[in-house]
Order: C-alpha cells, then sequence, then structure tokens
C-alpha cells in the first residue's frame, strides 16, 4: 500500500489510476495524514467485511461453547498431533 501527498495525486492523477488498475491500493495524505483511499474496483464492501467478521466471531463463540469444560490444548499437545505419522 502506497501513500501520496494530496499535491503529488493531484499532479499524477493518470498515473495513480493505472497502479489501481493493476490492483495497487494508495492512500492520499494531507500534512502526512491519510484523507483518502483508492482502492481497485471490484473489491468487497465495508458491509461484506463487516457481514464476515460478525460470521467470525458466531463461529468463535460456537465453538467456545463446544469446548467449555474441556482441558486446553497444550503446544507440546498440538506439536505431538501435528507430527503424528510424520517420519
Amino acid at each position: 500500500m502506497s501513500r501520496v501527498s494530496a499535491f503529488e495525486a493531484k499532479t499524477r492523477f493518470g498515473k495513480l489510476l493505472e497502479r489501481v488498475g493493476r490492483g495497487e491500493e494508495i492512500i492520499i495524505t494531507k500534512h502526512d495524514k491519510p484523507v483518502a483511499r483508492i482502492v481497485p474496483e471490484g473489491r468487497g464492501s465495508q458491509e461484506s467485511v463487516r457481514q464476515a467478521v460478525s460470521e467470525l466471531r458466531a463461529l468463535r463463540d460456537r465453538i467456545a461453547k463446544r469446548t467449555s469444560g474441556q482441558a486446553k490444548l497444550s503446544f507440546e499437545d498440538f506439536k505431538a498431533a501435528r507430527d503424528q505419522g510424520r517420519k
């Protein structure tokens, strides 16, 4: 993700659009503070990101309920399970 000043964005807007068209995301700054972001078209909207985060939190809660009261998996147990059958 690149940062460019508002002045540079104004003077090189065409070049910035070419870069964004190739998939790059660009942040425009004013006095070294981010004020805008140019992203390629077709990326997920902020609402779809919020929905995905909400679904992940719900999944995390369901997993926590299902595993409550059970012993926590230690790192050593994790490594043993991972390495089981490896040789």
